[in-house]
């Protein structure tokens, strides 16, 4: 397991670093588009003072700008993906957009005070004293209001855009916005039905409310091992999971396996904590096919990207196996096929031959092994 951990490590790297570079690119495009209206508009504005200088500094100053721009870009990042979620989850915090907006004015505020220093101790020749005595004027002023709107409202679009790249992922959002998808696609895709063991049991012992805590708890270990290995989420449903991961690239076979051990291994490093708050610990089965689906947009009051087709079908029906043959992962044999042909890592095991109702044909399901090295 520490093998296929170091394997993916580089890959949640990867999409931190994608986000980072989007962070980047949003304020920069934000700031200095920002920055250029308000040059624009501050003709009559008395632009003699030492903030407006310093503004027409960083536009003028392409580099220097960028230097600034970017640090606070950086910042951003770093407050939403390590500072905030700690806070979140050390003080129980609600996770709430306004809460990173209100953190990256501080950081604003924060890095204006040390241009603010820096333009009265270069600029002025002034002491740290005098320098930090002339703040006020540098920092009570329009221009500065003008910026903290800016900041303010392009974090919460920052946020919606987050949001929505976490939902549905880079390449899916950009052809929703394009309208693909009004229009139903053929698409093959893998899924996996991911559903906790015995759900019924430990809702029934741990009472309504607690265990909608005790999902919630389980389905945070799923990010890192769906960043890892590519997949998407398609949907919550109850104490199940959909996922979905692409066909074009080879290795989304063995990642589909991948993730299902790498979300096993987040769930045991927690064991302290859900034996402790819940007294239990959580044990998922997974079912999994790959085969062509028809991807549209549907509804009109909240819409949403929906797959139809016997795939999903026939894999959750597997799924409900796991619990008769007790098993942790059963496939269909297209997708077995297919894993082998693709990785030595793992093996399959023959199961059954299963007549679904409703189904003409009879399906044979297998089980999958990691191969003994």
């Amino acid at each position: 397991m520490p093998k296929l951990e170091r394997t993916y490590k580089g890959s949640v790297r990867r999409h931190q670093f994608q986000l980072l570079v989007f962070t980047l690119i949003y304020w920069n495009v934000v700031i200095r588009f920002a920055i250029f209206m308000r040059m624009l508009g501050a003709r009559d504005d008395h632009m003699g003072d030492m903030l407006s200088k310093g503004m027409s500094f960083l536009v003028d100053e392409v580099v220097w700008s960028s230097v600034v721009i970017s640090l606070f870009a950086t910042l951003s990042w770093f407050t939403l993906n390590m500072v905030y979620p700690n806070l979140v989850r050390n003080l129980k915090m609600r996770k709430l957009a306004v809460g990173v907006v209100f953190l990256d004015i501080l950081i604003f505020l924060v890095i204006s005070i040390l241009l603010g220093i820096v333009h009265y101790s270069v600029s002025e020749d002034l002491s740290f004293i005098e320098s930090v005595s002339h703040l006020p004027r540098f920092l009570f002023n329009s221009t500065i209001l003008f910026f903290l709107i800016v900041l303010f409202v392009g974090g919460y679009v920052y946020q919606l855009i987050n949001t929505l790249l976490q939902q549905v992922g880079y390449a899916p959002l950009g052809k929703i916005m394009m309208g693909y998808y009004q229009k139903p696609r053929e698409e093959e895709l893998i899924f996996m039905f991911l559903d906790l063991q015995s759900s019924t049991a430990v809702a029934e012992k741990l009472g309504h409310k607690k265990y909608s805590y005790f999902i919630q708890d389980c389905f945070k270990c799923v990010s890192n091992s769906l960043l890892a290995t590519r997949g998407r989420v398609y949907q919550f449903v109850g104490d199940e999971v959909v996922i979905s991961w692409t066909t074009k690239r080879e290795s989304s076979f063995k990642s589909a396996v991948d993730f299902y051990y790498l979300y096993e291994k987040a769930l045991s490093k927690r064991r302290e904590y859900f034996e402790t708050h819940y007294g239990m610990m959580p044990v998922f089965t997974a079912s999994l096919n790959v085969g062509k689906v028809m991807a549209a947009e549907v509804g009109e009051i909240k819409r949403e990207l929906a797959f139809h087709g016997d795939v999903l079908n026939t894999a959750a029906r597997i799924q409900k196996q796991c619990k008769r043959y007790k098993k942790k992962i059963l496939v269909t044999s297209e997708f077995a096929v297919k894993l082998i042909k693709t990785t030595k890592e793992y093996k399959i095991e023959y199961v059954d031959l299963i007549k679904f109702f409703g189904k003409k044909n009879s399906i044979k399901i297998y089980e999958v092994h990691k191969t003994e090295n």
